[in-house]
């Protein structure tokens, strides 16, 4: 009878979100993102560790502070200049970085891109040069912390 107890409180917990956040909480078990619209929402999300490094993005206002963050994966098919953004008139503050080979190697990030029509204030955006068929990992926070619900597109070279 405990057994059944405390299997169904686990449930209700997991479920609840006390012990596990949303969709790609983890850089571990992140979401297989692809070219085009990709629906996140960081709200259930736990803050991973390490912080991004703000250094390579001055200016940007990315201001991690324990922000909530969701984890892609994008393995591109083609070589070249990828265009990464978060523009989505509904969505929130964020956040975004870009990490090469793994979880660790950052190789860009942005806060504040460029005011955009269509766009909520603050989106992020960034282009990098990707080479085929190697994992980049896409990082996407808030700042100061803020979560919610957004769209992370991916454009492919021109």
């Amino acid at each position: 009878m405990r057994s059944i107890i405390k299997v169904i409180s686990a449930l209700i917990l997991f479920q609840s979100g006390v012990y596990a956040g949303g969709l790609g909480d983890f850089c571990t078990d992140p979401i297989n993102a692809i070219v085009g619209l990709n629906s996140f929402d960081t709200t259930n999300n736990t803050p991973t560790l390490p912080e991004p490094d703000e250094s390579q993005c001055p200016g940007t206002y990315l201001n991690w502070t324990s922000s909530p963050d969701v984890w892609f994966k994008f393995v591109p098919t083609d070589s070249g200049v990828h265009n990464f953004t978060t523009c989505d008139a509904t969505s929130f503050d964020t956040s975004m970085v870009l990490y090469e080979s793994s979880c660790t190697l950052q190789v860009a990030c942005n806060g504040d891109a460029p005011t955009e029509s269509g766009c909520q204030p603050y989106h992020s955006a960034l282009e990098y040069s990707l080479t085929a068929q190697v994992p980049y990992y896409i990082r996407i926070g808030g700042f100061n912390g803020t979560t919610g619900p957004g769209i992370l597109t991916i454009d492919p070279p021109a």
